[in-house]
């Protein structure tokens, strides 16, 4: 009974000697941490980057390039409907923007069930481009607002329908395949009254604003 109270008085003190060391180690590894913060976050960022090009590799390009480019539009034009309900003058924009969120938000959920099934992983943000467009637009109002809105709904449109029209002819994967020929005829509509708001808001507006409007027909 002795011996065993004084291997557990033993240990009991031999623990207690250890604990400081264990303490000063842990707060050396903190303090560590805290001074690279900003590092890890930006080894994390091109970890996670990198980590998703390695999760891939078995895909093809033609699948990641789709998904990927589709993925990025949708996201942009939520964030671009957000700013045309906010900086937009002319009602009709508000109105197309707001069908422009709900739809794109749709749209991108659909592609990520498509994604998934093909096993591709969907950019999570938008790049850096994107984003300088978003801000970019964000800081005009009116009438040059409107212009500039409507005319990037019209090109952004153009580029997303070509990228589907592709995609439903030569898609080899049939999950992203089925969403480009179940998408495009919704983006075609999206297009075509995109260039029949750009019509209306030149003529409300000084025309020669829309001097290259041929170029968005």
């Amino acid at each position: 009974m002795c011996g065993i109270f004084f291997v557990a008085h033993y240990h009991k003190a031999h623990c207690m000697k250890r604990m400081p060391l264990v303490l000063i180690t842990a707060a050396m590894l903190m303090y560590g941490c805290g001074n690279d913060s900003s590092k890890s976050r930006q080894e994390a960022s091109s970890d996670s980057t990198a980590a998703m090009a390695e999760s891939m590799d078995h895909i093809s390009n033609a699948s990641v390039d789709f998904a990927t480019d589709l993925a990025s539009s949708n996201m942009k034009e939520v964030e671009l409907g957000k700013v045309a309900l906010k900086n937009a003058n002319y009602g009709r924009l508000k109105e197309f923007a707001q069908k422009m969120i709900d739809a794109h938000t749709q749209s991108n959920s659909e592609l990520q069930k498509a994604c998934y099934t093909a096993g591709v992983t969907l950019p999570a943000g938008l790049e850096k481009s994107d984003q300088e467009e978003v801000d970019k637009l964000a800081g005009k109002t009116g009438k040059d607002f409107d212009r500039d809105y409507i005319k990037k709904m019209v090109s952004e449109h153009q580029k997303a329908m070509e990228r589907l029209d592709a995609a439903a002819t030569n898609m080899k994967d049939v999950s992203l395949r089925n969403y480009a020929e179940k998408t495009l005829p919704v983006v075609k509509a999206h297009l075509a009254e995109a260039r029949t708001i750009l019509e209306d808001v030149r003529k409300q507006y000084d025309p020669t604003q829309f001097d290259d409007v041929e170029s968005y027909q």
